[in-house]
C-alpha cells in the first residue's frame, strides 16, 4: 500500500494533479493510448495524455518458414516501418565487389561537378585490367562525367571507377577513396572499409549487410542515382561525338521482377556474387532493401528474399 501511495505521489508532482481527489477517467484508448480526465468541479479537461500513433506493420506471419538462400549474408529491411524483415549473419565482415560503387557514386555527387569533362587516361585502364577487369572505356576518350556515372552504375565500369578517381585529384585535389571512407564513418558504417573506387582489388576491402543499408538510405537523397540504376540499356557518347557506348545493366532482375527502384550487382572471385536491391513495397508507401554477399546465386537470392516478404508479412 505503501509504494502504491508512493507512485501516485511522484504522479501527482510530474502531472500536477492530485489523485487522492475524485477524478473521473472518461476514455482509455488501446489503439491510440489516449487518456482525458474530467475534472469533478468544473468537468473541463485539465489534461489530455499525449496519443502515440503506433505502426505496427508489416506483422510476420510465423507459419510461413524463412528463405533458404546460398548467400553468406543477406539482410531485408524495410524503410517505412524501419525493421528488419530477415537477418542471415548480417553484421559479417565480407568483400562486396562492385557494390563499392555505391559509395564511389556517392563521392563522386558530392565533390565534383557532373558537367565537367572527363579525360580517359591509359592508367586508369591499365588499373582495370591489371586487377581483372575489362576495357570498355577508349585512351584519351573524353566523356561528361554525368556520362561517365551511367557507365560506371549500369554496366559496372572498373575504367570509370578509376578515372573519376583521377579526376577528383587533379582537377580537386580530393582523394577519392579517402572521400569513401570518410562517408562511411559520418553514416556509421562501423564495420566498412574502403581500399579503392571499383571494388575490383578486394583483399582488404569489406562491409556488412547492416551497413549497406545504411549506405543505401542515404543514397536516397540522390534520385537521379536510382534513375540510373533502374536504367536497363540506354548510350552514351564521348564529347566529339565519335565514340558510342552501348550500356547493358547487369541486373538481371530488371525483367524479371515488378516494381524495382534500382540495384547494384557485384561479383569477383574472391567475394562471389553480391547484390543491392530496392524495391517498392507491397504497399507503395515503402521501400524494402535487399543485400545480399557471397551467393553462388545472387539474382535467385535477393528476388526470393522481395518475394518472400510479400508472403512471410501482412502488410496492411
Amino acid at each position: 500500500m505503501a509504494a502504491k501511495f508512493l507512485i501516485i505521489s511522484i504522479l501527482d508532482l510530474l502531472l500536477g494533479i492530485n489523485f487522492l481527489s475524485p477524478i473521473t477517467l472518461v476514455q482509455n484508448s488501446l489503439v491510440k493510448n489516449e487518456v482525458v480526465y474530467l475534472d469533478p468541479k468544473t468537468q473541463n479537461v485539465p489534461f489530455l495524455l499525449p496519443t502515440v500513433e503506433t505502426n505496427y506493420f508489416p506483422i510476420r506471419d510465423w507459419g510461413i518458414s524463412d528463405p533458404a538462400l546460398l548467400a553468406r549474408s543477406a539482410i531485408l529491411y524495410d524503410l517505412s516501418s524501419e525493421k528488419i524483415l530477415f537477418g542471415l549473419s548480417p553484421d559479417s565482415k565480407l568483400p562486396i565487389a562492385s557494390l563499392t560503387k555505391l559509395v564511389t557514386a556517392v563521392a563522386v555527387i558530392e565533390h565534383m561537378n557532373l558537367d565537367d569533362v572527363v579525360k580517359i587516361k591509359k592508367s586508369a585502364i591499365d588499373k582495370s585490367t591489371k586487377e581483372g577487369g575489362g576495357n570498355d572505356l577508349y585512351e584519351g576518350e573524353k566523356i561528361k562525367a554525368s556520362d561517365l556515372l551511367k557507365l560506371m552504375l549500369i554496366e559496372s565500369s572498373n575504367v570509370a571507377a578509376y578515372a573519376f578517381a583521377e579526376h577528383l585529384e587533379e582537377k580537386y585535389q580530393v582523394n577519392l577513396v579517402e572521400k569513401m571512407n570518410e562517408k562511411a564513418k559520418i553514416l556509421e558504417m562501423e564495420n566498412t572499409f574502403f581500399t579503392e573506387a571499383a571494388g575490383l582489388d578486394d583483399k582488404d576491402s569489406f562491409s556488412t549487410g547492416q551497413d549497406l543499408i545504411k549506405l543505401v538510405k542515404y543514397s536516397f537523397r540522390y534520385g537521379s542515382l536510382y534513375d540510373i540504376l533502374k536504367t536497363q540499356k540506354t548510350e552514351v557518347f564521348s564529347i566529339d561525338g565519335i565514340l558510342r557506348h552501348q550500356i547493358l545493366n547487369t541486373n538481371e532482375l530488371l525483367d524479371r521482377l515488378l516494381n524495382i527502384i534500382g540495384g547494384k550487382t557485384g561479383f569477383t572471385e574472391l567475394a562471389g556474387g553480391s547484390m543491392v536491391l530496392v524495391t517498392e513495397a507491397p504497399i507503395n508507401s515503402s521501400r524494402l532493401i535487399a543485400v545480399v554477399l557471397g551467393s553462388n546465386d545472387r539474382f535467385g537470392d535477393a528476388k526470393k528474399l522481395i518475394e518472400w516478404a510479400a508472403k512471410a508479412y501482412l502488410w496492411k
